[in-house]
């Protein structure tokens, strides 16, 4: 064990902070036992008074225990408004949650360290080359493979604002080889993050982009934060966030504000080294060097080491290089200088880090093989997109020549973004939108198209002044070519879609439209328009009876999709504006008993009384397949929450058993669309939790994440080729071990 400095139990503010979270923390089963055993509970499961000496004897857990049953630390699921995961080292990882405060004060403590560089909420911080995603509303991201489009895309964003990068060091390195011989728009500053950062990559990065190198670093999941002074470059942990103890050389940490899931005495798997005195910079609490993860260790000449403890400096002629130790060699990754290669210091860097032994050099020539694109006809891509699957476009490359190559283009920077910003549109976005707009018209396949794509581009724009302006130029090319004889049905839908999000005035508008009254079958371009129109409403759009409203009208959109027509467009509107907006365009089929039920008791769900339970009756008398029966279940659920009532666990477990089977064996069934029966799991948790099934309440968490398309696109890019990676690592150490 370790011993936990007297200074902090001094500390009356960090005293009554750990007590304050070992009482919330005392609560859950996953705690109980342990806590039983370092007598810091007695037989009731109340804190002891002499708690502090007991503490010290409190077995730590590790990140293995908490995901093997994470519902086990589950204390509330009521105050849940962050939603992370853990780094995933290994390809395992957690989800985990926290409250109002641990989010108030994880923003104050990072604010508070950035100001420390002058870093203000109007400076803009640039993920990029990672999975990490725009955090503040100025913030932004890019992802993707680091080839020429890739830094052409990065240059631009730097010309338009004096920004920080931030991401991790290999990646940011990949990126600075790369800038060598471009002219680079000013860095205020560069924050490397998730990996240990080393000599030489530091001193690349510092003299690529002219700017100081600050180190990060973090562990959401226990509330570690960090970040390197100015003055002396020492790694200031936030210690007003998470109580920080060294054992056995790894880092053990209590989270002091996380009552949702609080984790105490939490070992995160890093390895760090606590400074013995206090930084020249006067700054208060702990500083600390960063060695590693527990498991990442290599055998060198002078025993095992952790990345940390190993130094990989600069060295001649070459700019980037990475280390892997296999079982009868080392394979040296390199990115040379321009220029004649020696090979002299590198060589001497082996022979002294890790003796003789051979040696194998992988020469990178710095280019990037990009995914490979297929040229198509105008005719063959329009088809594509409104006939067949997105997915196997973005997958197979099509790329269509002629006029509609820019449309193409910036349809795709909407839908899978590989600039990704908290609020609008990306600069490069932006700009090619622009373009489109002030084109001259096209022939009328081409034209119409591209009229659809900015329509699309609109749900990017709510709330902007531009929108209203991007949306009469779209309908003006479709006015044109109706005018023309070439009058199409899905494309005049999507002249209705921004009545959703835009101010009630304007949507009152687009429904005057006559032309846009007609629709038969929904094609795959007015779906995606659809799928992101809803998401968009549900930003703008605050309807505080029933949240989160996105997954109602997702799941409403999924469930009558076969029969869909203007008639739930216009209930919609009437549901996001509190207003007739459609002018009583809501025109159910008459034929069709439970969707003309289903609408009357929806419109009469917001208005309540007892009124509403006779609607429902009526809806449940209508319903004949079980797909309408479940839906009925689903209804039900919509109206006890509106009610303020709570639902009842057992019997709602037992219907979401029957009626969906959405939760079985503790976790969420992938064949049932869990999107509509997001507000009832998210409502049921809390209820779980009180009668102890905690398994099954974090579960309900987990399923109840609200549906955001973009995010999704970026980290699907992300993850292919931006994820985190090791510059020095032994693949062999376990078998290493074993043999001593």
């Amino acid at each position: 064990m370790g011993i936990i400095k007297p200074s902090y139990y001094q500390d009356f503010i960090i005293q009554n902070s750990l007590q304050r979270v070992l009482k919330v923390a005392a609560t859950v089963p996953g705690n109980r036992d342990r806590f039983q055993a370092a007598g810091l509970i007695n037989p009731s499961g109340k804190l002891v008074s002499d708690w502090q000496d007991a503490f010290k004897q409190l077995t730590p857990i590790d990140k293995h225990t908490v995901r093997h049953n994470p519902g086990l630390f589950l204390a509330d699921a009521t105050d849940v408004v962050y939603r992370g995961m853990t780094s995933g080292s290994r390809g395992k990882h957690f989800i985990y949650f926290a409250g109002a405060e641990w989010n108030q004060v994880r923003i104050a403590a990072r604010r508070r360290s950035l100001a420390w560089w002058n870093i203000d909420d109007n400076t803009p911080i640039i993920n990029v080359a990672s999975r990490l995603l725009p955090v503040r509303p100025v913030d932004m991201a890019i992802a993707g493979v680091i080839d020429d489009d890739f830094i052409n895309s990065l240059l631009k964003l730097l010309q338009e604002h004096l920004c920080v990068i931030r991401g991790y060091p290999s990646r940011l390195c990949e990126v600075a080889t790369k800038l060598i011989n471009n002219k680079i728009p000013p860095v205020q500053a560069v924050i490397c993050t998730g990996e240990y950062l080393f000599d030489f990559q530091q001193q690349l990065l510092a003299a690529v982009f002219n700017a100081p190198v600050i180190v990060e670093y973090g562990c959401q999941e226990t509330g570690i934060s960090g970040m390197t002074c100015p003055e002396a470059g020492r790694l200031h942990l936030d210690s007003d966030r998470a109580f920080y103890e060294v054992i056995d050389g790894e880092l053990v940490t209590t989270d002091l504000f996380n009552y949702v899931m609080p984790l105490v005495r939490y070992k995160c798997g890093d390895v760090l080294e606590l400074d013995e005195e206090p930084c020249v910079c006067g700054r208060p609490g702990l500083t600390a060097k960063i060695l590693g993860r527990i498991e990442d260790k290599v055998k060198t000449r002078e025993g095992v080491k952790y990345p940390g403890e190993i130094i990989m400096p600069p060295l001649d002629s070459i700019l980037n290089y990475q280390v892997v130790r296999q079982q009868d060699h080392i394979d040296i990754w390199l990115q040379p200088q321009p220029g004649e290669i020696s090979l002299e210091a590198l060589s001497d860097w082996i022979q002294t880090t890790f003796g003789e032994v051979s040696v194998q050099i992988l020469l990178d020539d710095s280019t990037w093989e990009s995914p490979k694109k297929f040229s198509v006809n105008s005719t063959s891509w329009i088809r594509t997109i409104t006939e067949k699957s997105w997915s196997d476009w973005f997958k197979q490359g099509y790329v269509p020549e002629g006029d509609v190559k820019k449309t193409a283009q910036l349809l795709q920077q909407l839908v899978n973004p590989a600039v990704l910003v908290n609020s609008g549109l990306s600069p490069t976005t932006k700009a090619l939108l622009w373009e489109i707009v002030h084109s001259s018209p096209l022939e009328p396949q081409v034209e119409r198209i591209t009229a659809r794509v900015l329509l699309f581009a609109c749900n990017f724009l709510a709330g902007t002044p531009e929108i209203e302006y991007i949306y009469n130029q779209a309908a003006q090319r479709l006015q044109t070519i109706n005018a023309m004889g070439k009058c199409d049905d899905a494309a005049n839908f999507d002249l209705l879609v921004p009545s959703l999000y835009v101010d009630s005035d304007f949507a009152k508008n687009i429904w005057a439209n006559p032309s846009s009254m007609r629709l038969g079958k929904l094609d795959t371009f007015n779906v995606h328009n659809l799928l992101i129109a809803l998401e968009t409403a549900a930003q703008i759009k605050r309807v505080h009876l029933l949240r989160p409203i996105v997954s109602i009208l997702i799941g409403d959109f999924n469930f009558f999709a076969p029969k869909f027509g203007t008639w739930l467009l216009a209930y919609w509107c009437e549901l996001l504006h509190g207003q007739a907006i459609a002018l009583n365009k809501i025109q159910p089929p008459k034929n069709d008993k439970f969707v003309v039920n289903w609408l009357m008791w929806r419109q009469q769900l917001l208005k309540g009384g007892e009124e509403m339970y006779s609607a429902l009756s009526k809806l449940q008398s209508a319903a004949k397949s079980p797909a309408e029966r479940a839906r009925v279940c689903i209804e039900k659920g919509y109206g006890i929450l509106i009610s303020g009532k709570q639902l009842e666990p057992r019997e709602w477990l037992k219907i979401l058993k029957q009626n969906t089977n959405l939760i079985n064996a503790k976790l969420p069934n992938n064949d049932i669309d869990p999107v509509p029966w997001i507000p009832i799991l998210r409502s049921l948790s809390q209820s779980l939790l009180e009668i102890g099934e905690k398994e099954l309440a974090y579960q309900c968490l987990v399923a109840s994440a609200t549906p955001n398309s973009r995010t999704s696109g970026f980290e699907r890019l992300a993850f292919q080729v931006n994820d985190k990676q090791s510059m020095i690592l032994d693949c062999n150490f376990d078998s290493f071990v074993s043999s001593l």
